[in-house]
């Protein structure tokens, strides 16, 4: 993290080194502390930007940090009302040293000067009539650039490279969001572009408007405008590099021999002209989109089965990538094929099993129950047996042995003990789960006999 290694001297031996001790010491830069220098404080902990947003930036030489002032402040840490604006959309500055093409694992070297980071903006005044396209960060394909970038590999990879296509005669508003602000602007030479270079650069001053920052179409011309700048990513917490290409088309379609692929439309579509507008518009050729039909858009054939979704990858005229994205129940690249939910066998003790959109459905077999047919079937669960009957399962069905003056499938009901006439010469009484006998007169009972008065003797 920037610190000087000193080498120690070495031990005397009236004076020896004590034990554990590095052979060396380390001097650390502001913000840093530790033996190795290996702790690195948040500068911005301390809130140093009076009237302004603080952002660290390894490549400060204000404590690694850099303030973006609220509108009428200034000064390295917004201290100092602001006592006039500019007004000229251009102005002329001493721009910084050259920025060095780097690799990713090394901090580049770069001075950011103070300009629009600590001065308020001058706010964007729309003409009648005037044309502004925006560039949205998370709309445009933003590429690492490792070669011209000023953060430390652990934080981003080195800076932005983006490029945007305007219309002729038109106000490019570069937005601000949660991501990424931009902060500096310089307009470039192709070779200073080329060379991360800003000698020949000249500073732009942008104007503020709600949401963004405006470049006005005075600083643009026809064709390639190239510019670097800077960027406050959010994300890492850092200031990393932009390179920036503003393509201008004309805002009239240029006349020839053939006009069924003009270049002012990507050589994709049909350019046409209306005097009542300010610029071009294009018929686009299948399967080609976007305001110059600058992106090919590989979902408009719906290649998608069965109603799935289809993203197209961005990938301008190059490329012919999507993604599909299937509805429940179907899978494959083109979501041609359905889920076999059944493949492995869910479906226990012999269930037929039935995929369908949403899942799959198990036909148990007699006996069995349950999602899978796991549980099998007890029918004395609920023990059907009473009065002390005992129940036995027999697949599906079960049966009773009922207990002594008992009967019927379930033992529910008293045995009828005089149903046999047990009483040869009486009248049978049922009494609990037993009988008694009333005798005939005549009759009488001896034991387990029944016999006659009349051979009673005397």
């Amino acid at each position: 993290n920037g610190g000087v290694c000193t080498p120690r001297p070495a031990p005397g031996p009236q004076s020896p080194a004590p034990a554990g001790e590095p052979d060396y010491s380390c001097t650390c830069p502001a913000g840093v502390s530790g033996a190795n220098c290996q702790l690195v404080a948040d500068p911005c902990a301390s809130t140093p930007c009076h009237h302004g947003n603080c952002s660290s930036s390894s490549s400060s030489s204000r404590g690694g940090y850099l303030c973006v002032c609220h509108e009428g402040y200034e000064g390295p840490n917004c201290e100092q009302a602001l006592p006039s604006l500019p007004a000229s959309g251009w102005t002329e500055s001493m721009a910084p040293r050259q920025l060095q093409p780097a690799p990713a694992t090394q901090e580049p070297d770069i001075i950011l000067p103070r300009s629009q980071a600590t001065v308020t903006l001058p706010t964007w005044q729309p003409k009648t009539g005037q044309k502004v396209v925006e560039m949205k960060w998370d709309q445009v394909e933003v590429v690492p650039d490792i070669a011209c970038g000023n953060a430390s590999s652990n934080s981003s990879a080195g800076g932005r490279l983006v490029s945007f296509e305007v219309p002729q005669n038109t106000s490019v508003k570069i937005r601000q969001d949660a991501s990424a602000s931009l902060i500096l602007l310089w307009k470039v030479t192709a070779t200073g572009f080329q060379q991360c270079s800003l000698i020949d650069g000249r500073s732009v001053t942008l104007l503020q408007a709600p949401g963004g920052l405006v470049l006005l179409e005075e600083m643009l011309a026809l064709g390639h405008n190239h510019f670097i700048g800077f960027v406050n990513d959010s994300v890492t917490k850092s200031i990393v590099a932009l390179r920036l290409t503003l393509v201008v088309k004309v805002s009239t379609c240029v006349l020839g021999e053939s006009h069924a692929n003009d270049m002012e439309c990507s050589g994709k579509g049909k350019c046409t002209t209306k005097p009542s507008e300010a610029t071009f518009s294009c018929t686009c050729e299948d399967p080609y989109v976007g305001t110059f039909c600058e992106e090919f858009d590989a979902c408009q054939r719906k290649p998608c089965q069965n109603n799935a979704g289809c993203v197209d990858a961005n990938e301008k005229q190059d490329g012919s990538n999507f993604t599909c994205v299937c509805p429940p129940g179907y899978t494959g690249e083109l979501c041609q094929s359905k889920i076999d939910y059944c493949i492995l066998d869910p479906c226990r003790n012999g269930a037929t099993c039935v995929s369908n959109l949403s899942g799959f459905t198990c036909l148990c077999p007699e006996g069995y129950f349950g999602a899978a047919c796991e549980e099998k079937v007890d029918p004395c669960a609920s023990s059907p047996c009473q009065n002390n009957g005992t129940c036995h399962a027999e697949g599906m069905h079960f049966s009773c042995s009922c207990s002594s003056g008992f009967t019927g499938p379930a033992c529910a009901q008293l045995v009828d003990f005089c149903a046999l006439s047990p009483c040869a010469h009486g009248t049978c009484h049922s009494v609990g789960t037993s009988y008694k006998c009333l005798c005939d007169p005549g009759w009488y009972r001896h034991g387990t006999q029944v016999l006659a008065l009349s051979s009673l003797r005397l």
